[in-house]
This record gives C-alpha cells, sequence and structure tokens, in this order.
C-alpha cells in the first residue's frame, strides 16, 4: 500500500493546447518544475541542453540522452573542479556527454547561464536548475523556452521534486517513465514507513556544500536519517547563517566543540569529505578530540557514498537510506548488493554499485569503518 505520508498533495503540471486552429504549429503551455508557464511548440524537444546544478542528473532519469546538443563543462569529458566527483549519472551517461559540445562552465562558481554558448547549439529547449527570474532572462535573451526545475529539502522523496520529475515527464512525452519512477520512489519509502525512530544518536559528517568538506559538514533534518528512522544528534542544536540568520534545515557546518558536545553513538562519513577529515584529524590536538568522541572509541563509524556532488545524487540518497536502516534496525532486512543495483537500474538504467564502490570516492562501498586506520593509510 502506498505511504500516505510522502505524496500527500501532488500537484500534476498541466498541458493547455491553444492555437488549434491556427495554421502556425500548435503550442502548449507547460507547468515547468518551478511554477512558471512555459510555451513551447508541440512535439519540437528534439534538442535539448541542461544547466545548473542537478539538471543534467534530473534529464538522465527522464529523458533520451540522444537528444543532448550539448553540456556544461563539468558535464563534458574534462575533469576540473568536481568532474571527478562520485556523480552516478555522469558516470552512466560519459560516452554521450564527453563528445558533446560545451555550452557553458558550470560548477559550483559558475551557476549562470552562457547565452551565446546555448543560443549555438540551437536547442529546441533548455532544461535548467537556475533561479526562476534567470530562467526568464534567458528565456527573452536566447527567444528559447527555458524549463525550470526545483529539488525539495526532502530530495528523491520530497513532492516539490517528483514534480519536477513529472513535469520533465510531460515535456518529452515520457509520462509514463516519470510515473514509473515517482511509483518507485513511493515504494521506497513504503520499506521504511513501519520503522520506529532510534533512542541512540547519529551524525553525518563530511557531506558536501559546493566542493568538498571534512567531518565538520553536515545536514540538519538528513533526509536519509528522517526516512531511516535514526534520531540526529545535531538536530536540536542552534545553527545560524553568516548573516546570524538562525538555519532550520540543510547543509550546516560545525567545529570541533559541537561536534563534542553532539557526542553521537554512531558516525557516518561521507567519503566525499574524508580528505577534509584526514587533515583535520592530523592537526595538532584534534586526534585526541576525535579519539575520545563516543562513536570512535566504540568503534561505530561508518561510510556512506557521497550525498551531493553538483547537487544531490538522488540515487545515493535511496542507497544511503537502506544502508542506514539496515544498520540501526535489526529487523530492517535488505540485501544491499541488490538493493543498490536495483536503484541504479530504476534511476539510470544500469547496475552500478560495482562502478560505485570501485569510484575512488567509492572507497568499496557502503560499510564499517575504522576512521583511525584511514588516516594511517
Amino acid at each position: 500500500m502506498k505511504s500516505k505520508s510522502l505524496l500527500t498533495v501532488l500537484l500534476i503540471p498541466f498541458l493547455v493546447g491553444c492555437g488549434s486552429n491556427n495554421p502556425e504549429p500548435e503550442r502548449v503551455v507547460i507547468l515547468d518544475g518551478q511554477g512558471r508557464n512555459v510555451e513551447i511548440v508541440k512535439g519540437k524537444t528534439n534538442r535539448v541542453v541542461c544547466i545548473g546544478a542537478g539538471a543534467l542528473r534530473y534529464y538522465s532519469y527522464i529523458g533520451d540522452l540522444n537528444k543532448l546538443v550539448g553540456v556544461e563543462e563539468i558535464d563534458s569529458g574534462t575533469t576540473f573542479g568536481v568532474g571527478q566527483a562520485l556523480r552516478p549519472y555522469y558516470m552512466a551517461g560519459y560516452e554521450t556527454f564527453k563528445n558533446l559540445p560545451i555550452i557553458g562552465k558550470g560548477g559550483p562558481m559558475a551557476q549562470v547561464a552562457d547565452a551565446e554558448k546555448i543560443a549555438a547549439a540551437k536547442p529546441d529547449v533548455v532544461v535548467s536548475f537556475l533561479s526562476a527570474d534567470a530562467n526568464d532572462e534567458l528565456q527573452k535573451t536566447i527567444n528559447v523556452p527555458v524549463f525550470g526545475l526545483k529539488q525539495g529539502p526532502d530530495g528523491v522523496f520530497d513532492t516539490v521534486t517528483m514534480n519536477s520529475f513529472l513535469a520533465l515527464g510531460l515535456l518529452f512525452d515520457k509520462n509514463e517513465r516519470a510515473h514509473q519512477l515517482t511509483s518507485y520512489i513511493e515504494d521506497c519509502a513504503d520499506d521504511f514507513k513501519d520503522l520506529t525512530l532510534t533512542a541512540d544518536t547519529y551524525y553525518a559528517g563530511g557531506i558536501g556544500n559546493w566542493g568538498q568538506t571534512s567531518m565538520y559538514g553536515s545536514f540538519l533534518g538528513f533526509p536519509v536519517f528522517k526516512y531511516a528512522k535514526v534520531k540526529s544528534a545535531i538536530d536540536d542544536m542552534e545553527f545560524k547563517d553568516k548573516d546570524g540568520k538562525v538555519i532550520s534545515k540543510g547543509q550546516v557546518t560545525l567545529d570541533m566543540e559541537k561536534l563534542q558536545a553532539a557526542n553521537p553513538d554512531h558516525i557516518f562519513m561521507d567519503t566525499a569529505g574524508i580528505n577534509g577529515f584526514i587533515a583535520d584529524y592530523k592537526k595538532e590536538g584534534n586526534q585526541a578530540k576525535y579519539d575520545a568522541l563516543k562513536a570512535f572509541t566504540t568503534g561505530e563509524t561508518y561510510q556512506l557514498m557521497p550525498y551531493n556532488a553538483y547537487y544531490s545524487n538522488l540515487e545515493i540518497q535511496l542507497m544511503s537510506t537502506y544502508y542506514v536502516a539496515s544498520v540501526a534496525h535489526s529487523s530492517f532486512e535488505v540485501n544491499l548488493d541488490e538493493k543498490m543495483n536495483e536503484i541504479t537500474d530504476k534511476l539510470l538504467g544500469a547496475e552500478m554499485y560495482n562502478d560505485i564502490k570501485a569510484h575512488q570516492y567509492g572507497m568499496g562501498g557502503y560499510k564499517k569503518v575504522d576512521l583511525k586506520s584511514i588516516v594511517n593509510e
């Protein structure tokens, strides 16, 4: 039975025909993932480019890679910035992406549209994760439909994310695929609905935020913990942004004092932050502080695959939720290798867990690790 908590209200994007009696090409209006009405020529979506963190990932889940006529440099065959980070959609589509023209830089510090390069690729439609205002401006500049997407705070489980999948399904005539995907995610959420919140506390460190981080990079209201029903060691702490505003959810950065105060029973280390952790562990005076943490003392340290790499790896989020649930709840039984392969097959059309484990940031996959021994390797 479907989980009622996941999709309480699912706002289905609408499709409206106009000018059907006009000899001009028929135009339709589709509500994009950002709530914008985007007008396209019906059926003219055969040349596609994707811009902004997350856009090509979402398109890879729904669309046809053969329709791509350009990619950002971060998704090309180059390796600048986070180009070598663990991104399953990039691994799955690399053979296609590497041969395409570059339509902009992309990456953490380049979330802007290169209108000249995009126009040169002659796309029928631009799929974008830039802001609604930026999308409106680009659309006016190049006179090409710009279709915006958005991700909700719960990532793969969020209705905002689901609506972006469904909107892409409408845009590219992939409704069946989009509904298969959202239905599968709902089924995954159902697997956790009978779990109860743990008494032990858990901490996720090393979660990237526009680049690599360290043990101190974490997440308030971490969706993996939320759905795996584990108690976060930091959700009751107060965090403020650089302007002094209290952060209620999302990326946060701790310091050693806050980590010591949290003193979690269990630590999950995102492998994307492992190098930052190693460097911090080696700083004068830090080794004793880390070793005194409860999770280090008891050996309750584990590794997760990278949650963020040019926005959230949604298939990794699903995988990590299953893994954390299997560690935290003795009643939760799952064949992890089979489940990880099932997830990548459902989202990206290929069983990829072995490739993920073999990646430089895969570090052998999900497992219990001795973080102190990693430092000395």
